[in-house]
């Protein structure tokens, strides 16, 4: 079976894991070298969760592998992290490089987004100073007014990003972290800019009459064959809600954000949130789906899946979100029987990166 991540640890009930980590750190995943490279989905039974630890006094970067439920080794104590290798004086503008080389070395393969053939570099970085690259996957040729300069941005992926179900190896990484295409000339030099956020506007949309009166006025006045005329920049910001801006990146040290939620019903009743969250320091993609049972059996449980996303299919979500009219609002969920059900055939053959069932809030 695959490894998922446990954001929550069921053995002292909070979001505390025994062991250090320094200030700046991501999560990644890696693949050994002699593990085949399927042309279909990744292996996932072969990989291992790794961490990068950033050290100033002296200045390096560490990566240990995390440990299993299991003991590794005879001589390895459960529960405790392996170290794999050290990088002294790590330079960040060639720092993926030398990752992979000392990964090589070691012989493990690394597996996020600037390892990955769909990945293009940007003269953009991260506020930790990681290169940001945008993900060009497409599922179709529909898709191709997601890559226009206007969403460039909300393409955009730190080079250390989860990798995704679509990940495959570049064929020279080398080249393809070194030569940013000319498209790319569209973003400027520095960080990726701050998604926009609407929290009153939205607040006062979602749960007063004259605020619904307003959204439900701007989508009868449109016609339902035609799509938005708003860009996805306008379409696409950050959302207030429960968590929102304050829940833990799976891949760093950064806080995702919510930009768009559906509630659903599920075939036994219970309420059931898709919700697309953004990491606002790796720029991460996540679905997240929620599913509340206390109304139904009155025993407080929850559960809930994380799956990562490509920017492409975060835009299509949200797309489907975009078209209901009030999408969050759990008093329609039992008209949603088909957006529930689209939802349900796109997770049907995706791995989750975390799983959990928990009793109680």
């Amino acid at each position: 079976m695959s490894e998922s991540f446990e954001r929550f640890n069921l053995e002292t009930m909070s979001g505390v894991f025994p062991g250090v980590r320094t200030r700046v750190y991501q999560r990644v995943r890696l693949m050994p070298l002699e593990a085949p490279l399927s042309t279909e989905a990744t292996p996932r039974q072969t990989t291992r969760w790794a961490r990068i630890l950033w050290y100033e006094e002296p200045p390096s970067c560490v990566v240990e592998l995390e440990a299993r439920h299991r003991i590794e080794k005879e001589d390895t104590p459960e529960g405790r992290p392996i170290p794999l290798l050290r990088i002294p004086n790590p330079d960040l503008k060639r720092f993926l490089l030398q990752l992979q080389e000392a990964l090589t070395a070691t012989g493990w393969r690394l597996m996020t987004c600037g390892s990955c053939m769909h990945w293009r570099l940007l003269h953009a970085h991260t506020e930790d100073g990681l290169a940001v690259g945008r993900c060009i996957w497409r599922k179709s040729a529909e898709q191709n007014d997601y890559a226009s300069a206007s969403v460039i941005q909300l393409s955009a992926q730190s080079m250390l990003a989860l990798d995704c179900i679509h990940w495959r190896p570049a064929a020279n990484p080398q080249m393809d972290s070194a030569a940013p295409s000319p498209q790319n000339e569209t973003l400027q030099s520095g960080t990726i800019a701050p998604m926009r956020r609407h929290a009153e506007q939205e607040s006062d949309e979602r749960w007063t009459w004259l605020g619904r009166l307003r959204r439900w006025l701007r989508r009868t006045s449109q016609p339902a064959d035609q799509p938005s005329n708003r860009s996805w920049a306008e379409r696409v910001v950050e959302r207030s809600g429960v968590g929102a801006g304050t829940e833990p990146c799976f891949a760093c040290q950064g806080k995702i954000a919510n930009l768009g939620a559906l509630t659903v019903e599920t075939p036994e009743g219970d309420k059931q949130t898709f919700s697309v969250w953004r990491c606002r320091t790796c720029y991460t993609y996540y679905l997240n789906d929620w599913i509340d049972r206390w109304e139904r059996t009155e025993s407080l449980e929850t559960e809930e899946r994380f799956y990562r996303l490509t920017p492409a299919e975060a835009l299509e979500i949200l797309a489907v979100i975009d078209n209901v009219v009030d999408a969050e609002h759990p008093a329609r969920r039992r008209e949603r029987s088909a957006q529930r059900n689209w939802m349900a055939a796109f997770i049907a053959e995706r791995p989750p990166l975390s799983h959990q069932i928990r009793q109680g809030r």
